[in-house]
């Protein structure tokens, strides 16, 4: 979604709406697959050198499932303003440098997104798995009672050298 600031009228507000297309987008497997949909309201108004955005919108998100790594789809809700300026000497943290007067904000849309997606996904139903083809799963207590009870190997004395500094 791309605005134009020529285009708006000064201290007025200006309603667009768009479905933005984020497939060409690369994606992290482990958190975001993809975004199959999203629908975007921005309420743009023009303070001569600060351009205001209110963003909100819903995307269908596929998410990665923590512990099998399948698809999870979720409905994810979003919202913020943002505020630009195309004055290099007025950005700051509240308000971003954008040259020129087209203003694309796909970027600050996908971050809305991403934010709102957790990191850890877990499908209803889904257990870790117990152990698999030469690796188990065990607990903190389980491994501490293992090496415990373990037979010391021969190198393990090199462990109990002190070596002198010089």
């Amino acid at each position: 979604m791309k605005l134009n600031r020529a285009i708006l009228p000064e201290s007025k507000a200006e309603t667009f709406e768009e479905e933005v297309d984020f497939s060409n987008y690369p994606f992290d497997e482990n958190h975001v697959r993809r975004i199959d949909n999203c629908s975007v309201k921005v309420v743009a108004t023009e303070y001569g050198d600060v351009l205001q955005c209110q963003i909100s919108g819903k995307a269908s998100v596929i998410a990665s499932c923590s512990y099998t790594l399948e698809d999870v789809p979720m409905e994810v809700k979003f919202r913020d303003s943002f505020y630009f300026s195309d004055d290099a000497e007025a950005e700051s943290e509240d308000c971003y440098y954008e040259a020129g007067v087209e203003i694309d904000l796909n970027p600050y849309i996908l971050a809305l997104i991403l934010a709102e997606v957790p990191h850890t996904i877990v499908k209803k139903g889904a257990q870790l798995p117990k152990s698999g083809d030469g690796y188990r799963v065990m607990s903190e207590e389980e491994l501490l009672k293992e090496k415990s009870t373990k037979k010391n190997s021969a190198f393990d004395i090199l462990d109990t050298i002190e070596f002198d500094d010089k």
